[in-house]
């Protein structure tokens, strides 16, 4: 399956979230999560676009594979396997005996909406500040763009967001570096 994906800067999360009422979205939950990001220990993820994450939320964590992007205009579509587990502390040192290492952290509050086939993730995230995410899980990715494009129109989403939270945060970084 495809994890096809679009991410904006929110215009504002009430004013999001007052839009997606307006459509009849239903939210489906809250949450708190902490994405756990790790580094291969003979691969540059950085290069390679993949990524391995262990997302701790409310007592279920996923242990997710993420593959190489395909990007189109305004959605990316990657691979993605993941592994549910209520043990993530054992999750976590299995993958660091196989070699990884803890790279970054991201925390987020999140409410999840769903609106026909689409999940909406309405998202504040720390440092970063406030974001919306589309998604479909699909084997249909052209299909599925424009079922997005379609959502993304009715919220009036504009700001387009090509790079994941993790690239915010490392992009980030580097620019208080040089400061």
């Amino acid at each position: 399956m495809m994890e096809v994906e679009s991410k904006f800067r929110s215009p504002g999360n009430d004013r999001v979230e007052k839009a997606l009422g307006k459509l009849g979205a239903e939210l489906v939950c809250e949450e708190e999560t902490e994405d756990v990001y790790f580094q291969h220990p003979n691969r540059d993820f950085g290069k390679t676009d993949e990524a391995l994450r262990l997302r701790k939320k409310d007592g279920v964590s996923e242990l997710t594979y993420k593959g190489p992007r395909m990007r189109m205009e305004h959605t990316k579509a990657r691979e993605e396997v993941t592994l549910r587990t209520e043990d993530p502390l054992t999750v976590q040192r299995i993958v660091e005996r196989l070699g990884f290492k803890e790279f970054m952290s991201v925390h987020k509050k999140r409410k999840n909406f769903k609106y026909d086939k689409i999940r909406i993730a309405v998202d504040a995230v720390d440092d970063l500040g406030e974001y919306v995410e589309l998604e479909l899980i699909t084997e249909e990715p052209k299909r599925a763009e424009a079922l997005i494009e379609q959502v993304r129109g009715e919220l009036a989403l504009t700001d387009f967001e090509p790079r994941t939270y993790l690239e915010l945060i490392l992009d980030m970084n580097a620019r208080n570096e040089k400061k």
